[in-house]
């Protein structure tokens, strides 16, 4: 067997073992028994979200959560549409909902993360909420968090998907729901065991004293994205509250999924771009990246290399053990989450995902990405010194 061929079976049990992991995570989803009402502080950043942010806001006003026990902050980014025209007429209506204008963020604070912290800092409530103005919510979404916040859980992430299963989809469209559905089930399966790795801000949750114990978005502030998975992995880290998955179908969320592969590939390069910061949050969630990666890579030069010399029998072995482990893993979430309808699109997405994860994970790490009308870089950090970093104690 070639070189490339022992990495990908080495790197291949490592994956599937984690794999198997997060779908055994997924048998053992949280309770929410937290029956007091807190007073509650729903924050959404929007900019440029005139087509959305009535949608949300009319969900927010239909909640069966009482109403003076909540309110809702929503931060406009220096929108140039008539979003802070529609926040502002809700406001007017209704006593619990405010908005705030941004016009600009400091210089090295990402906009998005700035403007959730002048929400969280204009907020009053014990408990934050956030999810993003393109979000549709149903009636029982801040009741049934609620619910998961008891007494020593500081942090809930919220399952999230794109579009409903009753919605009319394109084929891209569902891709992209399956694709993140898969995703959402290593966020539940690895929370339910006690590690959590991932988060969307699309549906999350946060007690006010542990967003200050971090000191809020200020340690990541430089970072364009992660205000939900960068800020989950502070919490992690560096605070002792429990951290729990909202498994309940009321509290689920849905967002609207990328209408072209362009802004697609903007998206998954943002989403990206945080990887090798993960190296001084959770080393082991930057491992199971880098896994990931090097697994696809492997697989998508050493396939065609074995086929074309005829040591086929090891590569198959890999592919076949990573589509076992992924089916059933997909199967498991899709019933947890209700969206079997998605199951449908597994094999084209198995496909598609080997060159997809290389070439997010290079674009997301070296590249460009467009956000919100504004053009970011990848600030791409140096992993040895992130590595050492880690060992020394440097901060």
């Amino acid at each position: 067997m070639s070189f490339l061929t022992h990495i990908a079976l080495f790197l291949g049990i490592l994956y599937a073992v984690t794999v198997l992991i997060f779908y055994i995570g997924l048998h053992f989803p949280g309770k929410g028994r937290n029956t007091h009402q807190h007073k509650i502080s729903v924050v959404i950043a929007a900019r440029n979200e005139e087509n959305n942010v009535g949608k949300v806001l009319y969900d927010l006003t239909h909640q069966t959560y009482p109403a003076a026990l909540f309110e809702v902050i929503v931060a406009n980014d220096g929108s140039s549409d008539k979003t802070g025209e529609i926040v502002e007429r809700y406001a007017g209506e209704f006593a619990n909902i405010r908005a705030i204008h941004i016009d600009k963020s400091p210089p090295g604070y990402s906009p998005k993360k700035y403007a959730l912290q002048k929400g969280v800092e204009a907020s009053r409530g014990e408990i934050i909420l956030t999810t993003d103005a393109d979000c549709r919510l149903g009636s029982r979404w801040i009741e049934s968090m609620n619910a998961c916040f008891e007494s020593d859980v500081g942090f809930v992430i919220g399952f999230s998907q794109f579009g409903l299963k009753t919605a009319g989809q394109n084929f891209l469209e569902r891709l992209q729901a399956f694709d993140f559905l898969q995703l959402m089930g290593a966020a539940a399966g690895s929370c339910n065991l006690g590690y959590p790795l991932a988060a969307t801000g699309q549906n999350l949750g946060y007690r006010r004293s542990a967003f200050q114990d971090v000191n809020g978005y200020n340690p990541v502030a430089h970072r364009i994205s992660g205000d939900d998975i960068l800020l989950l992995q502070l919490v992690r880290k560096y605070t002792n509250w429990k951290i729990r998955f909202a498994s309940h179908a009321a509290a689920f969320t849905s967002s609207k999924p990328q209408q072209s592969l362009m802004s697609l590939l903007d998206q998954r390069k943002r989403w990206a771009s945080n990887g090798s910061y993960q190296v001084h949050l959770n080393p082991l969630f930057f491992s199971y990246l880098a896994v990931v990666f090097c697994y696809s890579l492997d697989l998508l030069i050493g396939t065609p290399l074995a086929l074309m010399t005829g040591h086929s029998n090891a590569i198959f072995f890999c592919l076949l053990s990573k589509a076992a482990a992924e089916l059933l893993i997909a199967l498991r979430t899709a019933k947890c989450f209700h969206r079997q309808d998605l199951l449908w699109y597994f094999f084209l997405w198995f496909v598609l995902q080997i060159p997809y994860v290389v070439l997010v994970g290079l674009l997301g790490t070296f590249g460009t990405f467009h956000w919100k009308n504004r053009d970011h870089r990848s600030s791409f950090e140096n992993i040895w010194q992130k590595i050492v970093g880690f060992f020394t104690g440097y901060r």
